[in-house]
């Protein structure tokens, strides 16, 4: 179960990292969103090769009976459902992200490090790429140009997904950790290594 809890604060330590550098830190947000995936990637591993506590049962709302105190509001299943909807966004968010750096970021050519210098470089840097994006666009082959309209609607979609799991992130986050605050105070205590209060004599 230790290693469990260490999974969880490594990986909702990458997530809030992720999710806070995605506007001004991109290249730094492109590498934390590396890292959210080969957790993901790890959580999954372990889940198929069914190790302790990693299970995919664990993942899975049951509707059945409860254990003995965690009946309506308190019932595993609310838990479970808030848990595997958060997990589900951060997977497609990463995976979305992945798929449109295409792993630039890990060989030094990532999309981000341009976003990056353009925001350094401000004015000039603009006029720049807009001097060389024209000499480009003066009289493209036929071929490339119908190749790069392909590429940009499929970036675009990809985007589009990936910036609407990004939004779904947080709310999802605070329902979670609401939720645990105010209905499972002892599982959250637990999950985050706060031994928990001694009982009453």
């Amino acid at each position: 179960m230790k290693t469990f809890r260490i999974f969880h604060i490594l990986l909702a330590a990458t997530v809030a990292a992720a999710y806070f550098t995605a506007e001004e830190l991109g290249l730094v947000h492109a590498w934390v969103g590396y890292a959210v995936a080969a957790l993901i990637a790890l959580r999954l591993a372990l889940g198929m090769a069914r190790a302790r506590v990693f299970e995919f049962r664990r993942l899975v709302p049951s509707l059945g009976a409860p254990p003995r105190g965690q009946t309506g509001i308190r019932h595993p299943a609310i838990g479970r459902s808030l848990t595997l909807a958060l997990l589900l966004a951060i997977a497609g968010t990463a995976t979305t992200g992945v798929l449109m750096d295409r792993g630039g970021t890990l060989v030094g050519q990532s999309m981000r490090a341009h976003d990056d210098e353009r925001h350094r470089g401000g004015r000039e840097g603009e006029e720049r790429e807009a001097s060389a994006s024209f000499m480009t666009l003066v009289a493209p082959p036929a071929n490339a140009r119908e190749e790069g309209e392909r590429g940009e609607g499929q970036e675009g979609a990809l985007s589009e997904i990936h910036k609407t799991l990004g939004n779904a992130v947080l709310p999802l986050v605070i329902a979670h950790l609401l939720y645990l605050l105010v209905f499972r105070f002892d599982l959250a205590r637990f999950m985050l290594f706060i031994s928990r209060k001694p009982s009453m004599r």
